[in-house]
């Protein structure tokens, strides 16, 4: 699993093994700029998420979002599986 946390306490797992956790900060960093997207990832569009992971990684995925017990947000990025 790869892991990335942004500076509130944000959480991204990665749950395939197609992406580092170097490509997976760098790409969440270029779909906020690119989207306008704020830190705030409560207002983040998943569909738009999703969409942009495939055109960067070439890997559909589905995201969900969790609440850790600190209260933070997670999102986890799990690949579909082709035909799924």
């Amino acid at each position: 699993m790869v892991t990335w946390e942004m500076p509130d306490g944000t959480e991204f797992h990665y749950l395939g093994e197609a992406v580092s956790d170097a490509a997976l900060r760098e790409f969440v960093l270029r779909f906020m700029s690119a989207e306008g997207m704020s830190w705030d990832v409560g207002k983040w569009d998943d569909t738009a998420l999703e969409s942009a992971f495939l055109r960067r990684f070439g890997e559909k995925i589905r995201i969900t979002r969790e609440r850790a017990l600190s209260g933070v947000t997670v999102l986890v990025f799990q690949p579909v599986l082709a035909g799924a």
